[in-house]
């Protein structure tokens, strides 16, 4: 791309709290081609909505001033940052001249959901929790240290404190069992589920004793890129269809995991794992720290601290549901 990347700031009020609508459907905004993608002009965006625009330093910094929310878009980066947590998008933003453009299918499908709540047509109830791993697939492991073991726990907590906000959980395991991919969303639906959450515990191999966080996973949209491809765009899925509301609870979840457990920021992120795939329901695969950082991974086998994870989603899943639940819908 020919275009110079620079760090952008924006501000956008955050309207899942109040419902507020998308004056201009922003597929009617007018389009500009790069490498083959369609972009829209931020300020055109900002305009349509009643956004005031500014450049703050010119050709460096634009600020939206819209209300309590603070979108930073950075030179090159994929990452874009709301109200301070990381939100990560399919292409990179673009700045020509006066104008700075963001790819239509990451205004379509990671900012409008989470500016501009669709309101749910069923109360929020019932949520299906999926601990990864089990039986012989033990997931992250060092001597003794399983992770099918600390999802499991996890899920167990996070079943207690959910029961207790007045949630019915669903479990795709209770016992150290293999439960194949597939059968894990399948679960789900047949139970009922209103939103599926997959329990992980990440790890690497490389900057063990420094990468640390959380990250909150949501289904790769069509025509969009997952976080960690270089190439490629996914295509469409079951999944597929639940987007806009798998995104808002992503990015619910890792919001509460950052301000309220403290955790690292990682982001909201893309991927086309299997149970987000054939996910029947809003579904997110929830990365809730690294198993293989020495402090991390000593946290998360503390049953105090699994406290505080489980706390902190469940907040997360709390926001989401008042959010869907009072929003207006939005036609898209």
């Amino acid at each position: 791309m020919r275009a110079r990347l620079h760090q952008i700031i924006c501000v956008a009020a955050l309207m899942i709290a109040s419902g507020a609508e998308a004056r201009v459907p922003v597929t009617k905004l007018e389009r500009v081609e790069f490498l083959g993608r369609d972009y829209v002009r931020l300020r055109d965006w900002a305009r349509s909505n009643s956004f005031s625009f500014a450049w703050v330093a010119h050709g460096e910094v634009v600020r939206v001033n819209a209300g309590s929310v603070t979108l930073v878009f950075r030179a090159d980066s994929r990452a874009v940052e709301v109200n301070g947590i990381k939100v990560w998008l399919s292409y990179p933003v673009a700045v020509r001249g006066a104008n700075a453009y963001v790819a239509l299918v990451d205004m379509q499908t990671s900012i409008e959901p989470v500016v501009f709540a669709r309101k749910n047509s069923r109360l929020i109830s019932v949520v299906a929790l999926d601990p990864g791993h089990g039986g012989k697939d033990k997931g992250y492991h060092k001597g003794s240290v399983e992770e099918k073991k600390y999802t499991l726990l996890l899920a167990r907590e996070l079943r207690s404190q959910l029961e207790r906000a007045g949630f019915s959980v669903v479990l795709t395991r209770d016992s150290d069992v293999r439960v194949a991919l597939a059968d894990r969303p399948a679960v789900a639906k047949r139970r009922g589920a209103h939103l599926f959450v997959s329990l992980h515990f990440n790890s690497t191999s490389v900057g063990s004793d420094t990468v640390r966080g959380a990250e909150v996973y949501c289904l790769t949209p069509p025509g969009g890129r997952s976080t960690s491809a270089r190439v490629g765009v996914a295509d469409t899925h079951p999944g597929s269809r639940f987007n806009d509301e798998s995104v808002l609870l992503a990015f619910c979840i890792q919001r509460a995991l950052v301000k309220e457990a403290g955790l690292e920021d990682r982001g909201v992120r893309r991927a086309q794992f299997e149970v987000l795939r054939a996910a029947a329901m809003p579904a997110v695969l929830v990365e809730a720290g690294f198993m293989s950082h020495p402090d991390e991974g000593a946290k998360i086998r503390d049953s105090a601290y699994r406290r505080e994870l489980a706390r902190a989603i469940t907040s997360g899943l709390i926001e989401y549901k008042r959010t869907v639940e009072s929003a207006n819908y939005r036609d898209r």
